[in-house]
């Protein structure tokens, strides 16, 4: 293959990947490394295939091979921490991401990759860092903001209120911020809030079953009977087999 071919193959083969056509992709790349082992670039992103689909070892392999050879590539160890990650290598994995922010220091990938292994340690004091560092580099991350939000509401800190608004204003239509925020307030005993921002839900047209239980929930904690029985009730009209709404509704019943 010619240096204009490679640059088509290489083009080509990123878009099958991007568009989960992993088998064409793959065969693009072991082209171009048959051309040429040493070239890292297809043995990473060949890597990132294996990990798709699930072969660890044969990703492990390639990720490795690939770091060898261009060892001060940032991106390959932040994909190497995520694997190492993925196959339950947890401490491996941090020195992986360590050593990708050491080349890089504004690899949101790698602090936000970081946060996870860290949560999964139950280090969360550093969990916390990392998503704070990810957030420094990119503040219009829901996925950052979500998941410091999801630590703090854990640790029952006030925080989680900001990250979770945050997440509200970044994806205003989608049901998991408020879903979630409401459930943090529900926690602190804040029925109204919890209300509030569900029934912005219901207004747009896009609450699910989720949504009504913890309406029925927030009901149930100002003791309104009457209106968490019927948001129950919507919850199991949507799915008559969802266990928590069809036990909240037996338990408030037999209470009254």
């Amino acid at each position: 293959m010619s240096e204009f071919f490679i640059k088509q193959a290489f083009a080509e083969a990123i878009d099958l990947q991007k568009n989960q056509k992993y088998d064409e992709a793959k065969k693009l790349y072991e082209k171009i490394l048959k051309r040429d082992s040493k070239d890292a670039n297809a043995r990473h992103l060949i890597a990132l295939i294996y990990m798709a689909e699930g072969n660890f070892d044969e990703a492990k392999k390639n990720i490795e091979i690939a770091i060898s050879q261009a060892p001060d590539q940032p991106i390959f160890h932040s994909n190497y921490g995520a694997l190492l990650h993925s196959m339950g290598n947890h401490q491996e994995a941090v020195v992986a991401l360590e050593k990708s922010i050491k080349l890089d220091d504004k690899l949101f990938q790698s602090y936000y990759s970081l946060g996870i292994v860290y949560s999964d340690l139950n280090q969360h004091e550093k969990a916390v860092e990392a998503y704070h560092k990810a957030l420094d580099v990119n503040d219009k991350s829901a996925a950052a903001h979500n998941n410091l939000a999801n630590l703090f509401s854990n640790t029952n800190n006030p925080e989680a209120e900001y990250h979770y608004k945050k997440l509200v204003e970044l994806e205003p239509t989608q049901v998991y911020p408020r879903l979630n925020m409401a459930n943090y307030y529900i926690k602190r005993d804040q029925f109204n809030e919890a209300i509030s921002s569900l029934n912005e839900l219901v207004d747009m047209g896009i609450a699910t079953k989720e949504v009504f239980n913890s309406l029925g929930v927030s009901y149930k904690g100002l003791n309104d009977t009457k209106n968490a029985i019927s948001m129950f009730e919507e919850a199991i009209k949507i799915d008559k087999d969802f266990v928590l709404a069809n036990e909240n509704l037996k338990l408030l019943k037999n209470d009254s």
